[in-house]
């Protein structure tokens, strides 16, 4: 059963719509061949007439239950737990980050840091104290988060890290909140940078290492496979054969593992708020 020690991020319904098709019992009127006493007129020896009985076939009505298939739609309810990673697990996302950074720099894509210092020498979108200011708040957002993930490491009891884990993650907002700010000419180019990249990659990591669905009160992971490139295979031939349940709950899975990353200390209402708002299209 699931129990406290596996702690939760979040946990959410969704809900699926399936046609089913059932034989129900329905009362019909119906046509049926019966033997009935009709009377009769017949003639006499004596010419006069006489009336008898007599039993004939005749189709009549009569109501009967009778079975017809009906098309009937159902509604699954699925609920879906977003696990509090492991230590093991954020070292292993962290790894993958890293991977992913060096990967792309080798391969030539900037980072958002070299974009910005690019701009600055040649005069371009940004001034040079401009860039210096948006890659001094990316090199401060990066220490916080190191802090966060060394604190989450220890242990989850001690208050007094619980409290600074929290005030950690409130700088961090505001901090995301100022860069969001001051990149909003850029998105299209910072959208392509190694940073973006590997954040994207680790998401994709959390999302495949993190969801479960419950059934029969038991946690079994939603994404099969042992590995990351498992897990992503999984993905991939889910997404290729229509699956319909991961149509539904893909974009919430986005949104709270992505939200959770961005917002450290992110409570239990926010993604409650989170869900109303992307339940009512307000996302």
């Amino acid at each position: 059963m699931y129990t406290k020690s596996n702690k939760e991020i979040y946990r959410f319904k969704v809900f699926q719509e399936i046609e089913e098709e059932k034989e129900v019992d329905v009362e019909k009127e119906v046509d049926v061949e019966k033997e009935i006493e009709v009377e009769k007129t017949r003639k006499k020896e004596d010419g006069t007439e006489e009336k008898y009985k007599d039993k004939e076939k005749r189709k009549v009505k009569e109501k009967q239950i009778v079975k017809e298939k009906r098309t009937e739609t159902k509604k699954l309810e699925h609920t879906f737990v977003i696990k509090q990673p492991t230590r093991r697990q954020m070292e292993e996302a962290d790894m993958e980050y890293s991977i992913e950074m060096s990967k792309c720099v080798k391969q030539g894509v900037l980072t958002k840091a070299m974009l910005m210092n690019k701009y600055s020498d040649t005069g371009g979108m940004l001034s040079e104290s401009d860039a210096n200011k948006l890659s001094a708040m990316y090199g401060e957002l990066g220490e916080l988060q190191t802090e966060v993930t060394q604190l989450t490491m220890q242990s989850a009891n001690n208050e007094a890290n619980e409290a600074k884990r929290k005030s950690i993650g409130e700088n961090m907002a505001t901090l995301r909140k100022a860069i969001a700010v001051a990149e909003t000419n850029f998105s299209a180019l910072l959208n392509h940078t190694a940073d973006s990249k590997a954040q994207n990659k680790v998401i994709a990591w959390y999302l495949l290492n993190l969801t479960n669905q419950e059934k029969d009160g038991e946690l079994e992971p939603f994404f099969s496979g042992n590995s990351f490139a498992d897990k992503q295979m999984s993905l991939y031939t889910m997404e290729e054969n229509e699956d319909e349940l991961l149509s539904i709950v893909y974009d919430k899975l986005t949104a709270f593992i992505s939200f959770w990353y961005f917002s450290a200390a992110a409570s239990h209402d926010d993604f409650k708020d989170l869900e109303k708002d992307i339940d009512e299209g307000s996302l």
